[in-house]
């Protein structure tokens, strides 16, 4: 599935998404997120809060949520802009 938006860094407790019109839209922790693949014992369909953003050696966006902290790419963000 295609997102229809992409997500940046914005701060530890922050994203950006940006969307195909160039709208921008600020994520706050905690937000909502649905598990898109069985990641390190989260089910997929699951729905996880974001506590906290972080980013690895290689600039890769990273969630921190009560279970540990997983690459973003394992999560679905639901938004409206």
């Amino acid at each position: 599935m295609k997102k229809g938006y992409t997500i940046s860094y914005g701060s530890t407790n922050s994203i950006l998404l940006v969307n195909s019109l160039g709208r921008i839209r600020q994520l706050y922790t905690p937000f909502r997120v649905t598990v898109a693949e069985d990641v390190e014992g989260l089910k997929s369909g699951t729905c996880v809060y974001v506590d906290e953003v972080a980013s690895d050696q290689q600039d890769r966006l990273i969630f921190i949520t009560n279970t540990g902290a997983y690459p973003h790419s394992s999560f679905r963000i639901v938004a409206s802009f």
